[in-house]
């Protein structure tokens, strides 16, 4: 079954504790004048809980995802590996990526199990390694033969 991330939301911010930090958040807001005029700034909790004044909201809402999966665990991947846990449709696995990193489908087309060994190896010893078309390696074993 897929997260319901809705739900998820809805019930983290209903809980007491975040209504009273959106109260205290709306009160900031409309003592300073800005309460819903469209300026694309939200006020902001610094991690002492206190206003620290405002921030672009598309990164103050980036807080709020990250802070509501605190208790999350992510998993890291710096030196590569095998994923193990539930499909995309069961919920599948929350990891932390970074830019230009390369994730292989293992469903769509059998390719991350077909070469499971080949792309493993490839993050211990990349040097080591040359990816190259399947025609291209039969064309190269029959001009050495």
């Amino acid at each position: 079954m897929a997260r319901d991330y809705k739900d998820e939301y809805s019930k983290f911010q209903s809980s007491e504790e975040m209504k009273t930090k959106r109260a205290k958040l709306n009160k900031y807001n409309r003592d300073k004048g800005t309460y819903g005029n469209g300026d694309g700034l939200d006020a902001s909790h610094g991690k002492d809980g206190e206003i620290k004044g405002f921030v672009d909201s598309s990164t103050n809402k980036g807080k709020k995802e990250k802070s509501r999966m605190k208790d999350s665990e992510r998993k890291k991947y710096q030196k590569g590996g095998k994923l193990k846990g539930p499909s995309h449709e069961e919920g599948g696995i929350l990891i932390e990526a970074e830019g230009d990193e390369i994730v292989v489908n293992s469903t769509k087309n059998g390719a991350a199990i077909k070469h499971e060994d080949g792309l493993l190896a490839l993050n211990e010893n990349p040097d080591e390694w040359e990816i190259i078309p399947k025609e291209d390696a039969r064309k190269r074993s029959k001009n050495h033969a």
